[in-house]
């Protein structure tokens, strides 16, 4: 199991900096071994994950290929599509469905609405979970020695060094977005937008994701706070029902 989480690492290295990697790339940015790193290279590619090039490797076929199926039927966004068509129909503002993955969200479902802008993160661009309401929210209703592990791992990166978390002070946050049962940000991932999230379950009520509205600061404040609170929060206990009913 080990050595399979260790591969699959691998397809972390691609970002948009870094559209092909090799050898090198592995051993340097994870620590494997020269040996391990070509054993795992040839074994994603000969499952289709990989594909190999003159400069080294990129995403293979079969990442479109599973794409589509997700899209298709993941039990998460067939349904919720229509709950997230109803809220950008009432709101005018951008609706997401995102998923927990790691130790970040990444949203899976973006429903435009009129206002434009950039929605979150963007459709399958993962976000840490210290920033923004899509994530921390998620945070919030994992267990808390999940939470410990992920704040002991990330928070004095020094990317994160701005938000200050003493873990006293970042505990009890989190323990009041449970209390609320939203969560809201301004102008953290993009300035002049604000994002308002509730949490989704599984049928064994634990955290799979969220749901957000988001959209520009002065739009949400035309709105009752109580009011898109209510809409967002009752989208995610619909979704809720639904996986548990499936």
């Amino acid at each position: 199991m080990n050595s399979l989480r260790r591969m699959l690492d691998v397809l972390d290295l691609f970002r948009p900096d870094q559209p092909v990697i090799d050898v090198e790339t592995i051993c340097k940015e994870l620590g494997y071994t020269s040996a391990s790193a070509y054993r795992y290279l040839r074994e994603l590619g000969d499952v289709g994950l990989l594909v190999r090039l003159s400069r080294g490797y990129a995403l293979g076929p079969r990442i479109i290929a599973l794409e589509h199926q997700m899209s298709a039927y993941d039990p998460v966004l067939v349904r919720g599509r229509d709950l997230v068509d109803k809220l950008v129909a009432e709101t005018g503002l951008d609706a997401l469905i995102s998923e927990w993955y790691g130790d970040s969200v990444v949203t899976v479902l973006v429903q435009r609405g009129p206002d434009g802008g950039p929605a979150g993160g963007g459709r399958g661009r993962p976000i840490d979970l210290f920033h923004s309401a899509t994530a921390k929210v998620v945070l919030a209703y994992l267990l808390p020695r999940q939470i410990r592990r992920i704040y002991d791992a990330h928070a004095f990166r020094p990317e994160l060094q701005h938000l200050g978390l003493e873990w006293k002070q970042f505990s009890k946050s989190l323990l009041a977005i449970r209390k609320l049962g939203y969560c809201i940000s301004e102008s953290e991932l993009h300035p002049g937008r604000s994002g308002l999230a509730a949490p989704i379950f599984d049928e064994k009520q634990r955290v799979l994701g969220s749901i957000t509205l988001v959209g520009r600061s002065e739009r949400f404040k035309a709105f009752q706070e109580s009011f898109l609170c209510k809409l967002v929060v009752d989208a995610a206990n619909e979704l809720t029902a639904r996986i548990a009913q499936q």
